[in-house]
């Protein structure tokens, strides 16, 4: 990775706000929920305390009574949130043929159509860049995005955005997505654009950082969302929920990678 220098209409975990369901109803979906928890145990030969362990991984451990209140519908709101987002991160398959309403669409699927509901064509390109007595700028030859990259060759990626607000990032490679910082350290994923051409990533004076990839050849896709305000998720879950969100939009861009 880079280092620095389903079904149409169906539902996901984020469709469910378990805090605000009524008690009955969330004693009926959390018994679904257990449903498909003490199959998948079945199914993998593992105790249900086992699969408790695991989804709640970093919460201190249940005690020996909690899967009876489980299959009694009696867990809290967060608890049921976060055993439905880790079995479908997880074992979707499984958990849908158990419980399907609770499992209707797979979470890759539901963050491929969110990419697709909220593309804008164009407005995205992949620039060389070099660095020269301490400054960054483009390459000689950056006047077409870049099809293909040389390992160790440095680049950004240039947004061309028709409006003001936030962005974020992140990299596709080999099926899976991972957050990409753009501002100037690895946990600063959220940065204010303009409505003009800007390179990302950059730093607090709006000089861009270059990328670089070093461990990964072939196909990689890069894709910035972007918001007018801060309301703007930085996980993959809480986006591909607001697929009908038309305040957001979602600029892609594809690149090869060789050594």
């Amino acid at each position: 990775m880079l280092v620095r220098t389903g079904i149409e209409g169906g539902k996901i975990s984020e469709d469910i706000d378990w805090q605000k369901l009524s008690k009955e109803d969330r004693v009926h979906l959390t018994k679904k929920l257990f449903k498909a928890v003490s199959s998948l145990a079945d199914a993998t030969g593992v105790t249900i305390l086992e699969l408790i362990d695991k989804a709640f991984v970093g919460l201190p451990a249940v005690g020996t009574d909690y899967s009876s209140n489980f299959r009694r519908g009696n867990i809290s709101a967060a608890k049921a949130l976060l055993m439905h987002r880790w079995l479908e991160k997880n074992h979707f398959d499984l958990a849908k043929t158990f419980a399907p309403d609770l499992f209707q669409m797979n979470p890759t699927r539901a963050w491929d159509r969110f990419l697709e509901r909220r593309q804008v064509d164009g407005g995205l390109r992949i620039v060389r860049m070099k660095t020269e007595f301490g400054i960054v700028q483009r390459a000689a030859k950056a006047n077409e995005s870049s099809e293909a990259l040389r390992f160790g060759e440095e680049f950004c990626l240039e947004l061309i955005s028709k409006r003001p607000g936030y962005a974020i990032a992140f990299q596709g490679y080999r099926g899976q997505w991972h957050p990409l910082a753009l501002g100037n350290d690895d946990g600063r994923w959220r940065v204010p654009i303009t409505d003009d051409v800007q390179l990302l990533p950059r730093d607090q004076k709006g000089q861009p950082i270059p990328l670089v990839e070093l461990d990964d050849a072939g196909n990689h896709r890069f894709v910035i969302i972007t918001a007018p305000g801060k309301d703007l998720p930085t996980d993959q879950t809480s986006l591909a929920s607001r697929f009908e969100d038309e305040s957001l939009q979602v600029y892609r861009i594809g690149v090869r990678f060789v050594t």
